[in-house]
């Protein structure tokens, strides 16, 4: 259960293109593992953006790494790393996960194209220990089709301006080897401290989907309530009571 949740929200850097690095943002954060009365310092992430050549045109990487240290390795090991490329039409163009979760070792990718007005995501699962195919499908949709990290940045370009908690948007995400629709809730807003001692007014915003005909929180992002919208704080559902905190510092 951990590791599916886990593995919903992370990608590998890949080596198949080629990049110049004009990194636009970086930002750093602290984890906090919340396992029933435990919380400790878990790890580490890393979030940031660059302007890159992908297939022979302009694009912008969106990149997460997250990773465990030696004393949270006891619980759980992650070592997982979440890349998005995206056009400057704001399309998403390709995408690559790498999971590295105790003995787990997988590769999701999704390749996006367009015909004839319809988005196509082409999906492969692969074990990256025995380079062995799981899964490869194919799925269209009439509006575009992101996947986890331009998902985020999707709730942080969200106006909240003017707007009651309970507001919703809906898109379609690739999550493994299919697509499911996510829901963005706007739930209010909050004063969040961060580990780089600063306190900002952030807005809320509830990543939530159905699993099993029941609704389920995935994600938590805390942005500030400003022009940038920048991620304050991340929290992580992992399932069975295990929850992960971004913190940034």
């Amino acid at each position: 259960m951990i590791r599916t949740q886990v593995s919903r929200l992370f990608i590998l850097i890949s080596f198949l293109t080629l990049f110049l690095p004009l990194r636009a943002e970086d930002l750093r954060f602290n984890l906090y593992l919340n396992v029933g009365f435990i919380n400790i310092q878990a790890g580490s992430a890393h979030i940031y953006d660059r302007d890159v050549i992908f297939n022979g045109q302009d694009a912008l990487l969106l990149a997460m790494e997250m990773s465990t240290d030696n004393r949270a390795d006891r619980i759980f090991t992650i070592r997982d790393t979440v890349e998005s490329y995206n056009s400057n039409a704001d399309e998403s163009l390709y995408f690559r996960k790498t999971i590295n979760e105790g003995d787990k070792h997988v590769v999701e990718t999704a390749l996006f194209s367009k015909d004839n007005g319809h988005f196509i995501a082409n999906m492969t699962k692969m074990n990256n220990a025995t380079g062995k195919r799981i899964a490869h499908t194919t799925e269209w949709r009439d509006s575009r089709i992101y996947d986890v990290m331009s998902m985020l940045k999707f709730a942080r370009s969200m106006d909240t301006s003017g707007s009651e908690p309970g507001r919703t948007e809906s898109i379609p995400m690739v999550n493994g080897d299919q697509v499911i629709t996510q829901y963005l809730v706007y739930t209010g807003n909050k004063q969040v401290k961060a580990d780089d001692g600063r306190t900002y007014d952030c807005m809320i915003v509830s990543v939530r989907d159905y699993k099993e005909g029941k609704e389920r929180e995935t994600l938590k992002a805390y942005v500030t309530n400003d022009s940038l919208h920048k991620p304050v704080q991340l929290d992580i559902n992992l399932g069975i009571g295990t929850t992960i905190k971004a913190l940034l510092k």
